[in-house]
């Protein structure tokens, strides 16, 4: 499992030597897309230099700011919504040098500040990974030629020696067979050992609500993590000629070798940057039903999630119902649908000048059909106000998550059309207060009305 970097929010890497005193540190840091084996760049992307300030044995990184020039996430064919991150970390020390890696996946995601420091909001339960026995001795290395460590362990996950119970860290990660560890002689071929995740998950399921409220005709879309290799299930009352797969972006259109929707999907994992987030999508919808399940099940040993997710069809014959596509606090795509009324309004700006119509030549007059009062720079700006319509509470946690977005559209079935949210205040409703949830958002078409893009 890759260890991830919401880069929304901080992200520090504490640098210490395993022993010794340390007097400065140099990371090369490398930021990059695509396979994590095979295309990471032969310069660094970055090189920072730290020295120790005072008596403190350790320095601080914070690279999100870094990272987040790289991370394309807009709706389009080119978009990169995870990159590699590699911080190479050479540790000079009073006496002699150590070297200390760290391997990332970052997303444009982020926690909020109860979560603490570093967040990675998850609900696994799983806390063994492995536990096995070491095939070769090197410093500062964990050794053993049977496992897949790229897919199956984390930075900062607990390594237990369990032959003469002593305890580090994992720094990096780097291959299939060998880790890096914070101790230098902690175990040798032949200990036995067990590594466990920390507790800081990412959920394969990267979405906030279970219930997903469906137009007959609109396409299903939602975003899983793929490290998770979750199985995806179906169970519908309706007919069968429905179809699904997961697509590596969430734009992608049906493609006719999709598999019978009561068929269930094994998300694969790849070493691949822009596969890690995949979407299902499920078209066409008109023969689903309300109360219809999907069903997100882990095959990955000792990593325990399942989570339900039940469909609600709306059933709107007057209004549009319009989906609100947005980044959400996974780094995700994800779809609000808002099938209520909905009323358009323009507003116009211009700047304008007074000129002189007076004509000397023949006699003092003027023509009265010209403008006095001339405009120019005439630009207009359409806005959108929406209405959710009757949702159920929990999605307060997804109105909250839309209006953190940076980057927001809406889709009307036809077009895609990049929005902005002008409303600003919001006071979330519960069923105790309100009895019936709706709300209503003010937005801003992210474009001037005529044409002005040079």
């Amino acid at each position: 499992m890759s260890t991830i970097i919401n880069a929304r929010s901080p992200y520090y890497i504490k640098v210490e030597p395993g022993s010794g005193t340390l007097s400065s540190a140099s990371m090369s840091l490398y930021i990059y897309s695509g396979t994590f084996t095979t295309d990471k760049p032969t310069s660094a992307t970055y090189t920072i230099s730290k020295d120790v300030i005072g008596t403190n044995n350790y320095v601080i990184y914070e690279v999100t700011e870094l990272i987040r020039d790289y991370l394309i996430t807009e709706y389009g064919a080119y978009s990169i919504d995870g990159v590699w991150v590699e911080a190479d970390i050479t540790l000079t020390k009073t006496s002699g040098s150590e070297t200390q890696n760290y391997d990332f996946l970052a997303f444009d995601g982020y926690g909020y500040f109860e979560d603490g420091v570093n967040p990675r909001t998850s609900t696994n339960p799983a806390v063994t990974k492995i536990s096995s026995t070491a095939t070769g001795t090197t410093a500062y290395k964990l050794i053993d030629s049977t496992q897949t460590f790229t897919k199956t362990v984390s930075v900062g996950d607990t390594i237990t020696n369990t032959t003469d119970t002593t305890t580090t860290i994992v720094t990096g990660i780097d291959s299939d067979t060998q880790l890096a560890v914070r101790a230098t002689n902690f175990i040798e071929s032949g200990d036995s050992y067990t590594i466990a995740d920390t507790g800081n998950y990412t959920p394969q399921y990267l979405q906030s609500n279970t219930k997903i409220y469906f137009k007959k005709g609109r396409d299903i879309v939602f975003p899983v993590f793929a490290e998770a290799e979750g199985t995806v299930a179906f169970t519908t009352g309706g007919d069968a000629d429905v179809f699904w797969n997961q697509v590596d972006e969430f734009w992608n259109l049906y493609d006719v070798n999709w598999s019978n929707v009561l068929t269930p999907i094994t998300i694969g994992d790849t070493n691949v940057s822009k596969d890690k987030i995949v979407y299902i999508r499920l078209t066409p919808t008109t023969d689903l039903n309300t109360g219809d399940v999907i069903t997100i099940s882990t095959t990955k040993s000792n990593y325990t999630q399942s989570v339900t997710i039940t469909l609600e069809e709306v059933c709107e014959p007057k209004y549009d119902f319009l989906d609100v596509v947005f980044y959400n606090k996974f780094g995700a795509l994800q779809i609000m649908p808002f099938h209520k009324k909905s009323m358009i309004s323009m507003d116009s700006n211009s700047e304008s000048y007074k000129r002189n119509l007076m004509d000397f030549v023949n006699d003092p007059t003027y023509n009265k059909e010209k403008h006095s009062v001339r405009q120019f720079q005439v630009t207009g700006k359409e806005k959108i106000q929406m209405n959710t319509g009757f949702i159920d509470e929990s999605f307060n946690e997804v109105i909250k998550q839309l209006m953190l977005s940076e980057q927001v559209w809406v889709y009307d079935g036809t077009e895609v059309k990049p929005i902005i949210l002008d409303t600003k205040s919001l006071q979330f409703k519960t069923s105790l207060n309100d009895k019936l949830i709706n709300y209503t958002f003010d937005f801003s078409y992210a474009f001037n009305k005529v044409n002005d893009i040079r």
